[in-house]
Order: C-alpha cells, then sequence, then structure tokens
C-alpha cells in the first residue's frame, strides 16, 4: 500500500527474508525456523520495532512466501511487505525503490539487516545509528577476528599468514543515507557486479565506510548448529 514517506522522522530499517537458506538443509525457508516457540524472523523484527528510532520497516520476501502471514509482528504498523528479487542485492533495491516511489527524503538514515541475525541488540544499534549521526557517512556493525587467519591455495595449502588486525568481520545491519545507498546499489546492479552486502556498493561507488565495532554475538543463523547458538545469545541478552 503506497505512503507518503515525505516527512517520516526517523531511522529507516529494510530486511532482505526472501532467501531459502540451502545450507540449513531444511524444506522450510531458514528465516521460519524456530528458535523455541519463536520464529527467527519474528525475533528479528521484534528487535527492530521495539527500537524506537526505527519508525518503518520494509520487509521483502519471495512472491511465493505465504509463511510470513503467520507471524504475528507484521499486524504492526511500522511494517511495509514487498516482493523480493532474484538475489538478496534485488531485493533490497526492490526495497529502495518502494522508498523513493513513496517520497522518502534523500539523506534519511537506512539500515539493512539480514533476517536470519536475530541476536542483535538495540545497545548496538544504538552504537550504530549514534556513529552515523557523528560521522554522517556509511557505517556498518562489524566484530573482530580472533582466530589466526592463513591463506591456502586451490588445493588447500598454506600459502601465508594473514594479518588479522587488519581483518574484521562484516555483519549488519549497515547504515547509510537512503540516496547514497539507492544510487551505489543501483550502479552494482546496472554493471552486473556481484556483491554480498551493502558496504561493498558503498565501496565501490567511492564512499568511506566506517567500521562500527559490536557484539560478536551478532550472528548469522546459516547451518544447523547455529540454531542452538542463538537461542544460547537471546537467553543471556534476557
Amino acid at each position: 500500500m503506497p505512503r507518503d514517506l515525505s516527512k517520516l522522522k526517523g531511522c529507516v530499517a529494510v530486511i532482505p527474508a526472501a532467501g531459502v537458506g540451502k545450507r540449513m538443509q531444511s524444506k522450510l525457508p531458514k528465516q521460519y525456523l524456530k528458535i523455541k516457540d519463536r520464529s527467527i524472523l519474528g525475533i528479528t523484527l521484534d528487535k527492530f520495532l521495539s527500537f524506537s528510532p526505527v519508525k518503518l520497516i520494509v520487509l521483502v520476501v519471495s512472491s511465493h512466501d505465504t509463511l510470513y502471514k503467520n507471524l504475528r509482528e507484521i499486524e504492526n504498523e511500522k511494517i511495509i511487505i514487498i516482493d523480493g528479487g532474484d538475489e538478496r542485492i534485488h531485493s533490497v533495491y526492490n526495497a529502495l525503490c518502494y522508498l523513493y516511489d513513496n517520497g522518502l527524503a534523500d539523506k534519511t538514515p537506512v539500515m539493512v539487516h539480514d533476517a536470519v541475525r536475530p541476536c542483535v541488540s538495540h545497545q548496538d544499534l544504538q552504537k550504530l545509528l549514534d556513529a552515523f549521526k557523528s560521522s554522517q557517512q556509511p557505517c556498518l556493525l562489524t566484530a573482530p577476528v580472533v582466530d589466526t587467519l592463513q591463506s591456502v591455495n586451490a588445493d588447500q595449502q598454506i600459502e601465508s599468514l594473514v594479518d588479522r588486525s587488519k581483518i574484521v568481520r562484516a555483519l549488519t545491519p549497515q547504515m547509510a543515507q537512503f540516496i547514497q545507498l539507492k544510487k551505489s546499489i543501483e550502479s552494482v546492479i546496472d554493471n552486473k557486479t556481484l556483491i554480498t552486502d551493502e558496504v561493498s556498493a558503498l565501496c565501490l561507488n567511492g564512499y568511506q565506510v566506517n567500521a562500527v565495532t559490536g557484539q560478536s554475538d551478532n550472528i548469522k543463523i546459516t547451518h544447523p548448529d547455529d540454531l542452538a547458538l542463538a537461542e544460547f545469545y537471546l537467553e543471556q541478552q534476557i
């Protein structure tokens, strides 16, 4: 349903949830798997619904998805649901086009967050937002790498030690002004550049992106073992 977003004050969150999660070895898309009695996607949505600076959430789902209708969280008026694309980047772009068509102001802060990162904390969301407001530059949450890193060749033979002091784990949300994000993603799609996150698009288009150190428990649920770990982290947060 169209909305007039020209006067929206606050932050917009885009949550792409159109994937199928093949590595989870499940018949259900991984965002609908349960942690105790709640779906991963439901927990993620609740984190953003209860974070007051976020005034609108654009949830992007597959055009064939009917499972989202069972989520109690989608009844909230803050949530807009639109169809996704072939890849994650296309789903995010669909959300940005919706925002553009409905008049969102160019400088509005937009966060993009993985649907299957339900452990993100309000503390980290606020930390990211504060860093963005302070620098007026794109930002992303990161976590330090604690393991020793080795570079290997095609035969899985060790080639060299990687300096981990210059490496971070790229987490989400990733954040920028709306128009910066839209133009950057539009550019990589037009150039058929394969990327897996928004920061890559922003960097390729010449923007300086700041890393904001967040909590390492902001994990992406990808493999079956991650469900138990996410449950543990969520219990610790409570």
